[in-house]
């Protein structure tokens, strides 16, 4: 991870939603004392453990999970580059569910102390990280509609739309496209499907035109349509004027 990566991404998550100036951003930068690289499949955060960081992931992509006693697992949330994946622990002090890397992953991490100081004299970065923990509600709520009312092509429309998204609010998507590494098998634990069901309804959307996927990257040929298929409401991310129009 370069200086510029971390200091590009938060400038873009933060500066996007609110008007935070750049002195607190960059305040904020400099109070990253490390870094951590997690591996695929290794936990990057393990549920109930004592907390005294907060990580922004600067590579890879993890997500939240939920294991029952017989093996059954449900994510809950994906995170990408430009997202704190943790930032809840800073007032629980423990780590509220687990999170597993999808790939190979890298986070910038920044202690509770240091963030403590900085947001009580930089009222503005507390607003913005405030904001960030209700849009993170939000999405678990949106979650919580696809999983318990929308069929299975719906939820794969809402998905793909709340990452190309949320990728597009952190300058990662490559025109109407985005690389998203996940494998079927962690769709289906996504989606709550299984993974043969994931891989009809990808079909299904590839033949109407609506998704394109080759190599670990996905294309949406048709954004508004794929919205309005999902009823993906992106006005819960919170995002500028302009991201939100081009989904209109």
């Amino acid at each position: 991870m370069s200086d510029t990566d971390l200091y590009g991404l938060l400038f873009a998550k933060l500066s996007n939603r609110r008007n935070v100036p750049a002195r607190a951003i960059n305040r904020l930068f400099q109070a990253f004392s490390s870094s951590r690289m997690v591996s695929a499949k290794e936990d990057v955060v393990v549920e109930g453990a004592h907390a005294s960081t907060c990580m922004f992931l600067t590579s890879g992509f993890c997500a939240r999970y939920r294991l029952l006693v017989d093996g059954r697992r449900q994510f809950t949330e994906i995170f990408m580059p430009g997202d704190f994946v943790n930032l809840g622990s800073f007032l629980k002090k423990r780590q509220p569910r687990g999170l597993i890397a999808l790939t190979d992953c890298r986070a910038a991490v920044i202690s509770h102390s240091a963030l403590d100081r900085l947001i009580c004299e930089e009222p503005e970065l507390m607003r913005s990280l405030w904001l960030e923990t209700l849009v993170d509600g939000a999405i678990s709520r949106e979650w919580v509609l696809s999983l318990g009312v929308q069929n299975a092509k719906e939820r794969f429309a809402r998905f793909f739309c709340e990452l190309f998204m949320r990728m597009e609010i952190v300058g990662l998507t490559e025109g109407d496209g985005f690389r998203l590494p996940m494998t079927q098998t962690e769709m289906s634990d996504m989606l709550g499907m299984s993974a043969v069901h994931v891989n009809r309804i990808i079909g299904e959307l590839r033949e109407e035109g609506l998704i394109e996927m080759c190599g670990g990257r996905v294309r949406l040929p048709d954004l508004a349509a794929l919205a309005a298929l999902g009823e993906f409401e992106a006005a819960c991310l919170e995002a500028s004027t302009d991201l939100l129009q081009a989904i209109a």
